[in-house]
């Protein structure tokens, strides 16, 4: 089985020492094509291929022609290269292909309204699926992708806690319906920090900055709850019943309460994320005739690393001007960790379930690892493993993967996992509404300044 990684920037060179140890080492099998040169270090010490070949829509079928077989798999791990498009030739040559998030050709966010939400990304390419196609994994790393995995294995402890009898083969949404869960948040913090500084018309983070950027720019997006009283001012319905919105705001401009083990209550960015779409498409509880009985509210609600935090603030204060260097913090990190959860908020308290791990531990565990880019790596890694003992699925979604054998694989790689219980609450008793988490602009304003 030859494997073909497109992109190979952080979470490429993050990958490829466990796919070697996980496909038994062997390096002719793989190689990679990147839009830059800035892996070829890494990809030297482990003696892959990495040709240097932007794929653009005149080229790939040319660059991609002749280098997979039937059976093969295709990792995309790129910004800007089409996840349709990639989709679309695997299928045409019989080869599996796993992706991160859906990606559009370069400027396909420009507009950043509701042609450019993760929703729309995500509707055309679950209408690609065909029963019987090669497997095309779709938005499966660490969330998108594993976090879903944790939010069942969540529900099922929440459950167990609450003393709710668990079926053999449990209805997601009914589970959360019967535990009262009014709100869904894809809650993280990363505190990995390094001595570097900031220069002017900088931008830092411990992942992708071009990624990250594109999601901060575009619409915050999220699954809207049955609960909620009224949409928000600035809210647009899409046309279908999926109970997917997006606000006229950037990500990058709406923050919103939530909370962690590992701090408490945070602010954090309400960033549009595929899993808010597609968690809430599992946890919607419909009657007979199809109509709504139950949804939670779902969004991502994400603190990046401080180096982020301060990129972000200056990012938004000037305008969105892109920034005059990027800069992947990796060998610079000190300290810190990363905590990626599901927090399960219902009257009266919520329950955060997931891993946190540190930065230490992830590079004992791999090498050219941070906290965050190991568990995107481990994400990967789960879902290759469910792609290949079921080759012709067609367009899967992580919910529709069984949720154990993925964390079977992952949870090495994951740091501790465990659920905590909280009695913590965005506001007043009862008040678990949208507009009880979001932040008033006032108040984004003045932590600006902070920052």
């Amino acid at each position: 089985m030859r494997i073909l990684l497109i992109g190979f920037g952080s979470i490429g060179q993050a990958l490829l020492p466990l796919l070697l140890r996980h496909s038994g080492g062997v390096v002719a099998n793989i190689a990679a094509i990147a839009a830059d040169e800035r892996g070829r270090p890494v990809a030297d010490a482990f003696g892959i291929r990495l040709e240097n070949r932007p794929l653009t829509p005149d080229n790939h079928r040319e660059v991609l022609h002749g280098r997979l077989r039937p059976g093969d798999v295709l990792l995309n791990l790129s910004v800007e290269v089409s996840s349709l498009a990639l989709m679309g030739w695997c299928r045409e040559h019989g080869v599996l292909y796993l992706d991160t998030c859906i990606e559009p050709w370069a400027g396909g966010y420009a507009a950043a309204d509701a042609s450019t939400t993760n929703h729309a990304l995500r509707k055309a390419a679950l209408e690609m699926h065909v029963p019987g196609a090669p497997t095309a994994v779709i938005a499966h790393g660490a969330n998108p992708g594993l976090i879903s995995h944790l939010a069942k294995e969540g529900l099922l402890a929440l459950a167990a806690i609450r003393g709710i009898p668990i079926e053999t083969r449990p209805s997601w949404a009914g589970l959360a319906h019967a535990l009262g869960i009014r709100v869904v948040q894809i809650a993280e913090r990363d505190t990995q920090h390094a001595g570097t500084v900031l220069p002017a018309g900088g931008f830092h983070n411990t992942w992708s900055v071009d990624g990250f950027l594109s999601e901060a720019w575009q619409c915050a997006e999220l699954g809207w709850g049955s609960h909620e009283p009224c949409l928000p001012s600035d809210a647009h319905r899409m046309a279908d019943e999926s109970g997917a919105i997006h606000l006229d705001a950037h990500g990058a401009e709406v923050r919103v309460r939530s909370w962690l083990p590992s701090c408490g209550e945070q602010q954090a960015w309400l960033i549009t994320h595929h899993e808010a779409l597609s968690l809430a498409a599992l946890l919607t509880l419909r009657n007979d005739a199809g109509r709504t009985v139950h949804r939670p509210t779902v969004y991502y609600a994400y603190r990046p690393c401080p180096a982020a935090v301060r990129s972000l603030g200056f990012w938004v204060a000037g305008g969105f001007v892109p920034p005059r260097h990027k800069r992947v913090l990796g060998d610079e990190l000190t300290n810190g960790f990363d905590q990626l959860g599901v927090l399960f908020v219902f009257d009266g308290g919520a329950y955060w379930y997931g891993s946190t791990l540190g930065l230490h531990e992830a590079r004992t565990l791999a090498p050219h690892n941070t906290a965050t880019s190991l568990q995107v790596v481990a994400g990967i890694l789960g879902a290759l493993d469910w792609m290949l003992a079921h080759p012709a699925a067609g367009v899967v979604e992580a919910e529709s993967m069984d949720h154990a054998r993925v964390l079977a694989v992952a949870r090495p790689y994951l740091g501790t996992v465990s659920g905590v219980l909280t009695d913590w609450q965005p506001g007043p008793a009862g008040a678990l509404s949208f507009k009880n988490f979001r932040l008033s602009s006032a108040m984004r304003e003045h932590e600006l300044e902070a920052v």
